[in-house]
């Protein structure tokens, strides 16, 4: 099952949960991620019929926002029951339960940054005030980096560090709004002379940018909900050129988790609907100055 079957041969013992963590620690993880944990959690448990739904349901979550229980069940091939008795053992009280966190996903993925201006208005109408808007950024980054400190795992960061200090050459991908998060590494990467490339350039020959990779190299992958189509596809060339990979990504059921489950959790908050970079950008700032250091 793509993002669930895979070996993970870093810890997660020390892994928090989201029901681990005080509400008041990290800002609260979105109702979709926290379903994608906890139906890792229970994965290899599952019957084989809600196994085959769960992989039906990780590969197609707008069908499961806009479907119903009957149009689920015949493209899962399985029977309408089975589909009420996932959303049960998932925790949810029934299907439409269920459904209302994929719609809300839905609803939030097709906001316009047009509506999230719009958003940024008082109730009387009137825009608010700069420093209002400044402040939320602040929070929204503040969140950010609380939640990075208490997700990241020491002993994957330092796996991390150690596979990307051993390479020769450093792959960077990251589009959309990761691009600036990788454009920003690369700047430390060349004032520490480390050697790099960055995959996804302005000519369009992404795939020609890592031609010559290999195992001896190694590639850093940056992609978040709703994970571009085309940074996937990138990813998947990687893994097939035999690139040993670092994600940073937000979810266990992340696409872009390698093989070897090397991944590093980040989760960044929002203000009205603008995500922060914040925790993205001191990570790459961690792994830059990391490598370096271990370089000699």
């Amino acid at each position: 099952m793509p993002g669930f079957a895979m070996e993970y041969p870093f810890p997660f013992a020390d892994h928090l949960a989201l029901t681990d963590i005080a509400e008041d620690a990290v800002p609260t993880q979105s109702d979709f991620d926290a379903f994608h944990h906890r139906l890792r959690q229970c994965y290899a448990q599952l019957p084989k019929r809600l196994v085959q739904l769960a992989d039906f349901v990780t590969e197609d979550p707008d069908e499961v926002a806009l479907g119903t229980v009957s149009s689920l069940a015949r493209q899962a091939c399985v029977q309408p029951s089975t589909v009420v008795r996932f959303a049960r053992t998932l925790g949810f009280g029934g299907f439409s339960e269920m459904q209302a966190v994929f719609r809300d996903r839905l609803r939030v993925r097709n906001v316009t940054y047009r509506e999230r201006v719009n958003a940024l208005r008082r109730v009387d109408g009137e825009p608010l005030e700069a420093s209002v808007i400044f402040n939320g950024f602040y929070e929204a980054a503040h969140d950010s980096l609380r939640a990075l400190q208490a997700h990241l795992l020491p002993e994957r960061l330092e796996a991390a560090v150690t596979t990307m200090a051993q390479a020769n050459c450093l792959y960077l991908l990251g589009l959309r709004r990761s691009m600036p998060v990788i454009r920003y590494l690369s700047y430390l990467l060349a004032k520490l002379d480390i050697r790099h490339q960055i995959i996804g350039l302005e000519t369009g020959m992404e795939e020609e940018s890592f031609a010559h990779a290999g195992p001896e190299d190694a590639a850093l992958v940056l992609s978040y909900t709703d994970y571009a189509p085309r940074t996937i596809e990138l990813f998947q060339a990687l893994e097939a050129r035999h690139v040993p990979v670092i994600a940073m990504t937000d979810s266990a059921a992340s696409p872009v988790i390698p093989q070897s489950g090397l991944w590093l959790e980040v989760h960044e908050a929002d203000f009205q609907g603008f995500r922060s970079n914040a925790a993205s950008l001191v990570l790459v700032s961690t792994l830059a100055a990391a490598i370096a250091e271990r370089r000699g």
